[in-house]
């Protein structure tokens, strides 16, 4: 049997979702139904469930975020710059199947099952509705780290066993995303507000107005992503987007441990024992480029993204990405664990942090890279503009200081290229999103320290530029896939054309080496 099918019955079992109601039934026709099925289950505690897992991205997600993807797009740093960039040999097979069983095993399949017991039924239609929504937001995240993956045939297994449902079929990633923009539309065009809806909403609190908003605006990203003109016209054109930041799709961690925001909890793991107010080794430091960036636009948001360093606890500097491992480039260059800035308290110290997921800042980026593009009426510079407002805003920041960012910091310069560097900056610890948005742009451009050295001694430094060639497109898919799903796994990967690092991702052919 397929191992990730059995890791999903493992899930539905031990996560409590699996409700053998009434054991001692005197019905054998009660006893003999599908154990597949768990139609017992509670689809409002379920999709409780799915947004915790999904929006607070517990355990080794938020970790490969912080520890690898964030890093390839240089948001934050290991404490010593050594992150896993070139080759990426740490992002193994081990991580990389967990990953997948996460998403496959977990989150999805529980999302499958909430949208089996609500589908039909006229009383569950914006639960139902909701829940394709979410899929939707889950899953492109699927298919943006490995591209074309089980889809239509990836839970079959709800309604027993079959060849397709132990061997499932991978869907090219255009066809997944074509199918996720009709679900976000057909979804959002069933939303009735006549309706019951979920109360346990974590992300809107049953506010269908903003779900319908949330869907639109994901279904813009995923257009834009993909190329659809026409879609980002229509979408454009309704204008039923995320429109400021009280509309923003987020979640609130809360005091409870099981719920805390996972930096904090990585703060508190890591304390130093003889100082317990100083942050342990472990926790992220602030890239270098990242803390660069914002000193050049005099973005006062350095102030939150990152600590002071604990040697001064004024000055603010960040790691450089792709330190040399023997750490003969840190020592060089004076670095230590006391002498970088760690990422803002604001995050490490805060255990309800409110975490964005879409925002109204990326909604304005998206805006203006359509109207950049051409392929809306739209002005460029006025969506640029409210996207940078709307970042500094987020954080509350004085009028006259975002003033100052948007006028002198960082004006419009007409390019691709700025409006997406500055989508990476409001999209920080996003690394998910901003590693898609790399790969599909190419921006920001990366950057690394190339050093001369004698012993600890530098003779020559320059500031260069990464090729794009450094960065992986894709992760390989996991030996259980090999193994278990061959003939399947050998056509997708053969549609592909290859399963490594560095293999590139349908959207990402369909830019090329466009300069705007």
């Amino acid at each position: 049997m397929n191992h990730n099918i059995m890791k999903s019955l493992q899930v539905i079992f031990t996560a409590g979702f699996f409700i053998f109601a009434s054991a001692c039934t005197e019905n054998f026709e009660e006893i003999n139904e599908n154990p597949n099925v768990p139609a017992t289950t509670d689809a409002e505690y379920l999709f409780n469930y799915v947004l915790k897992e999904g929006a607070g991205e517990y355990g080794i997600v938020t970790n490969y975020n912080y520890s690898y993807v964030q890093r390839w797009v240089m948001q934050t740093a290991a404490v010593w710059g050594n992150s896993t960039m070139p080759p990426y040999t740490l992002f193994d097979q081990y991580r990389i199947g967990l990953l997948w069983e996460h998403y496959y095993a977990d989150l999805l399949l529980n999302i499958e099952v909430i949208l089996n017991l609500t589908e039909g039924d006229p009383q569950e239609i914006n639960n139902y509705n909701i829940t394709r929504i979410w899929k939707a937001y889950n899953f492109h995240k699927v298919t943006d780290l490995w591209g074309s993956v089980p889809y239509t045939e990836a839970w079959n297994v709800l309604d027993g066993f079959s060849s397709a449902a132990i061997r499932p079929q991978y869907d090219t990633q255009e066809f997944i995303y074509q199918d996720m923009l009709d679900e976000l539309k057909d979804a959002t065009e069933k939303l009735d507000n006549s309706m019951p809806v979920f109360t346990r909403d974590a992300i809107y609190n049953g506010n269908l107005v903003y779900w319908e908003k949330f869907a639109n605006s994901l279904r813009l990203r995923l257009a834009i992503r993909s190329g659809k003109q026409d879609i980002v016209n229509e979408i454009i054109s309704e204008d039923n987007l995320i429109s400021s930041n009280t509309e923003n799709a987020t979640f609130e961690y809360i005091e409870d441990q099981n719920w805390w925001n996972p930096y904090y909890e990585l703060h508190i793991g890591s304390r130093n024992p003889s100082n317990p107010d100083l942050t342990g080794t472990s926790v992220i430091k602030i890239s270098e480029l990242m803390k660069l960036h914002l000193e050049n636009t005099d973005d006062p948001r350095l102030e939150i993204y990152a600590q002071p360093i604990e040697l001064d606890n004024t000055t603010y500097r960040g790691v450089p990405n792709l330190m040399d491992a023997n750490r003969k480039e840190n020592q060089a260059l004076g670095m230590g664990v006391t002498s970088t800035s760690y990422i803002g308290e604001y995050y490490t110290r805060n255990p309800t942090w409110t975490k964005p997921l879409l925002t109204y800042a990326e909604v304005c980026f998206l805006r203006a890279e359509a109207a950049l593009r051409g392929w809306t009426s739209e002005n460029a510079q006025e969506w640029y503009e409210k996207g940078l407002r709307a970042g500094l805003e987020y954080y509350n920041i004085p009028e006259a200081e975002i003033e100052a960012v948007v006028t002198t910091g960082a004006p419009f310069n007409n390019t691709l290229e700025q409006i997406i560097t500055q989508k990476w900056v409001a999209l920080f610890l996003d690394g998910w999103e901003t590693f898609a948005e790399y790969r599909r742009t190419g921006y920001p451009q990366l950057k690394k320290y190339d050093l001369e050295l004698d012993g600890v001694r530098i003779i020559s430094f320059d500031w260069v530029d990464v090729p794009r060639s450094y960065v992986p497109g894709r992760l390989p898919y996991p030996d259980n896939e090999i193994d278990l799903n061959h003939e399947n796994y050998e056509e997708a990967v053969q549609n592909m054309g290859g399963d490594s690092y560095f293999q590139q991702l349908w959207w990402s052919e369909i830019f090329g080496d466009i300069n705007y």
